[in-house]
């Protein structure tokens, strides 16, 4: 399809990294998984530097986990260990991530105060395990022990008091497993062991393996608008699939999310019934990560296009408008990542779209292919070019329309076309 190609619209994509080390028992067998941010496939370091903070770092690799790769995925037959900031802990940002197989490692910097105390707690009763990252005599966190499941201890911190420190720790926390990193050697594994360590990470075992996977960006003003029209509750499902439908990166990263969380094991027929069982709450805090983690693409081609596509199917095969959007909108993602929609289909869990809905798109696939090429369509009956050609331009008006609900904050605008039933909604 001649419409949109990643050849044109260079932007669309860009490449997803998160680096897995594993953490080990003493028989060297993989317990679990710590996640780390990498900022490309060829850094050997956390990458976190000016304009990539901690905050940052965190939501791409929770964001990368969500919509990417899959818990499951990263953690094998063991559990995830997911580094986190304050400002995560205390619930100013998402974490987002299902509790089961979720460890969360509160960082060395991370003071121990009331809120983080009450942050932790928190995320105790939601179900997460709870890791201190880099634990050192006198640390600030103290007062987390005994909330803690596991406590992670660099052996060059701590040197010949190693077997003291860790005796330190199992009277405060009895029940906390100790994790011994920057195990280097046979060496450090034996001390480790002889210090009283349970679990242990390093070198010794495997070093940091980088998975990268290709990815679309989102469009930076639609996650915008989605997420400010998201802050109103009288917003309904049916404008939100709307303007989802905008953004091809978003609508695959909200199947990918109900696929492996709230909807698995359950086939999705539409985008819309997709972000009804995705909910808002859930859907707002995924926009908020993948905001905060990449700064998304301009190319404002992209919403245009894909509104007009999703806009046209609709109309072509009025008894499954939403099955159609939908099929259109898969064959968008598939062109712009080159992989085929046969390819994609498992991932998404999307039921299989009926005969009518393939033909429609079939049809308007083959018109837009024409007039990319400046040839004449050829259209087959029950449909004609004049047809698909009016069709086409009724839904580029239309999403000139609702795209103006987006680059230009008016407080209202009128409906578009075909959508009555959000008539009355407010758009800022």
């Amino acid at each position: 399809m001649a419409g949109i190609t990643t050849g044109q619209l260079p932007g669309a994509t860009h490449e997803v990294c998160v680096a897995r080390q594993g953490i080990y028992d003493v028989l060297s067998r993989p317990i679990g998984h710590e996640l780390l941010f990498r900022a490309s496939a060829d850094s050997v370091a956390s990458g976190v530097r000016p304009g990539i903070d901690d905050n940052r770092a965190t939501a791409t690799v929770i964001a990368a986990t969500l919509t990417e790769f899959g818990v499951d995925d990263l953690a094998g037959n063991g559990d995830l260990f997911v580094n986190v900031p304050r400002s995560f802990i205390v619930d100013e940002l998402p974490v987002a991530l299902d509790p089961h197989r979720v460890v969360l490692e509160v960082l060395e910097h991370v003071p121990g105060d009331d809120d983080v105390v009450a942050g932790v707690e928190r995320l105790r009763r939601l179900g997460f395990g709870i890791a201190l990252d880099d634990f050192v005599p006198g640390d600030q966190r103290w007062r987390l022990l005994p909330l803690c499941d596991y406590v992670k201890v660099d052996m060059s911190d701590v040197g010949d008091a190693l077997a003291g420190f860790a005796a330190e720790l199992r009277r405060v926390a009895p029940h906390a497993a100790l994790v011994a990193e920057h195990v280097e050697d046979e060496q450090d594994f034996l001390a480790a062991q002889d210090a009283g360590f349970d679990l242990f990470q390093g070198y010794h075992f495997r070093r940091p393996a980088v998975l990268t996977r290709p990815a679309l960006a989102h469009h930076a003003m639609v996650a915008g608008r989605l997420l400010v029209q998201l802050g109103d509750a009288q917003v309904s499902y049916r404008r939100l699939a709307r303007l989802t439908a905008a953004d091809p990166a978003i609508a695959l990263k909200v199947f990918r999310v109900v696929n492996s969380v709230s909807g698995a094991g359950r086939t999705v027929r539409n985008l819309h019934q997709a972000l009804v069982l995705l909910g808002r709450e859930r859907f707002r805090a995924m926009l908020i990560l993948e905001v905060l983690a990449t700064a998304g693409h301009h190319d404002d081609e992209i919403p245009l296009m894909a509104l007009a596509r999703t806009r046209a199917a609709e109309i072509l095969a009025p008894q499954d408008p939403l099955e159609a959007s939908t099929e259109a909108l898969v064959r968008i993602v598939s062109e712009l990542l080159d992989v085929p929609v046969a390819d994609l289909d498992p991932e998404l869990h999307r039921s299989r779209p009926s005969a009518r809905v393939v033909a429609a798109c079939d049809v308007l696939d083959a018109y837009l292919d024409a007039i990319a090429e400046e040839e004449v369509p050829a259209i087959g009956s029950p449909y004609s070019a004049l047809h698909v050609s009016l069709v086409y331009l009724t839904a580029l008006r239309e999403a000139r329309a609702l795209l103006a609900t987006v680059y230009q904050p008016v407080p209202r605008l009128r409906a578009v076309p075909g959508d009555a039933d959000d008539a009355d909604v407010a758009v800022g």
